[in-house]
């Protein structure tokens, strides 16, 4: 006697029959239609489990490399005295536990920052560094001041300089001897100038100003009190007060 899978099922002669279910497992031998899940494993493995379609899940660990990111400024402070920030001096500086060394330029003024590039704090994955941000401060000179690239000083001079003019010697900041020439009726606050004896900065070279500060005795004597009468005497009345 003939016997049937247990699978199949036979249709009465007049009614069509049914499409045939196979429940043999796909990897047997004459097995029924492949399984769609294993066709997409061969293309993304996982992938293919978690419902991603042909494999979108393929390289789901990968992560997008570090950006460089340049390091952070860092502020620092230095003092100078007058003369070198009149002339320009080399500094020891240090920063991160490592010394290094940089010019500080002729001309700078108290209060000035100075940019020192790449002497910030490190950069991160590969990034440049950052810049150092220098605040110079500069000790006050009891004879000498700057403005702009001219040095500026007080110049005394007597009553008979002022009137008469004529030249007066004196020092510049370098102790060198210098020479004001002195216009006849000069008066306090009036300034003259030794060209070329100023802050040298690149291709500008400033002058030293003299401001005419005229000097009286502090305990003239007779001679002295009668000669200033009969100056004024013979200057008439030329001051407006």
């Amino acid at each position: 006697m003939t016997r049937f899978a247990s699978s199949a099922w036979v249709a009465p002669a007049s009614q069509e029959a049914p499409a045939q279910v196979d429940s043999t497992p796909a990897d047997s031998p004459g097995g029924g239609q492949p399984n769609l899940n294993d066709i997409f494993s061969m293309f993304g493995g996982a992938g293919a489990q978690s419902g991603a379609p042909y494999g979108g899940g393929y390289g789901a660990g990968y992560e997008e490399p570090a950006q460089p990111e340049r390091g952070e400024d860092r502020n620092s402070k230095i003092t100078l005295t007058f003369r070198q920030a009149v002339k320009g001096v080399t500094v020891s500086l240090s920063a991160d536990g490592r010394k290094f060394k940089t010019h500080i330029p002729s001309g700078v003024k108290d209060g000035q920052k100075i940019r020192l590039g790449g002497k910030g704090k490190p950069g991160r994955n590969g990034g440049a560094p950052g810049d150092m941000y220098l605040q110079i401060s500069v000790t006050e000179d009891p004879r000498f001041s700057m403005r702009g690239h001219d040095l500026v000083m007080n110049l005394p001079v007597t009553v008979g300089e002022a009137v008469a003019g004529g030249k007066v010697e004196t020092t510049d900041i370098d102790g060198n001897t210098v020479s004001f020439k002195i216009p006849a009726g000069s008066s306090s606050g009036a300034e003259v100038k030794v060209a070329g004896h100023g802050v040298h900065s690149g291709n500008q070279t400033g002058d030293l100003i003299g401001r005419v500060e005229i000097h009286v005795p502090a305990k003239p004597n007779m001679s002295a009190k009668h000669a200033a009468k009969k100056f004024d005497e013979a200057a008439g009345a030329y001051l407006q007060r």
